[in-house]
């Protein structure tokens, strides 16, 4: 009988053995197995988004040009000196002679929700009447916006065909 309690406590010592040790061992197990799979999808995820990245980086390359004139519309520096330059070309290129130019940066204000600030600019040219006509189309027509918001005219002393012409407006770039 002393041998079927020892056979039986030793069973029931495995049994406990294998209660306390490999049980925790399997829970382990399948944890890791749970945590493999969790990494496993956002493996999977990142793989996606590494892929849209790619794509979109192709689609912006195949759309530079677009691009780039889009950002030429309100370029995100103030860069006074072109758009001096651009006032400059057009008045040459229609006959019009640019007497002074002042183009100063302001910010807009706070609660102003817009995205751009403003360069104000106060152009004096001299030229004929076609020729301003012109030089606001070409405003108009130019790639980068710009808003004229007055025009003053007054005639020149003692020349017929001249007029001064005082051209207020302003220009966009992104805050």
């Amino acid at each position: 009988m002393n041998k079927n309690y020892i056979g039986a406590g030793l069973i029931a010592i495995a049994i406990v053995l294998f209660w306390a040790l490999a049980l925790p061992l399997y829970d382990a197990v399948s944890d890791l197995s749970t945590a493999i799979q969790e990494r496993n999808d956002l493996l999977a995820s990142r793989n996606t988004i590494i892929t849209n990245i790619n794509n979109l980086n192709k689609e912006y390359q195949k759309r530079i040009t677009e691009i780039t004139k889009l950002s030429a519309i309100v370029p995100a520096k103030k860069s006074i000196a072109e758009v001096l330059s651009a006032i400059d070309n057009m008045a040459t290129k229609n006959g019009i002679q640019l007497i002074s130019s002042t183009i100063a940066g302001q910010k807009n204000s706070g609660t102003d929700n817009s995205p751009y600030n403003i360069l104000s600019m106060d152009m004096s040219l001299v030229g004929s009447y076609p020729g301003l006509t012109n030089v606001l189309n070409a405003f108009e027509r130019n790639l980068r916006i710009m808003d004229i918001t007055s025009v003053d005219a007054a005639a020149v002393s003692g020349n017929n065909t001249s007029l001064n012409f005082t051209v207020k407006g302003n220009a966009y770039y992104l805050k």
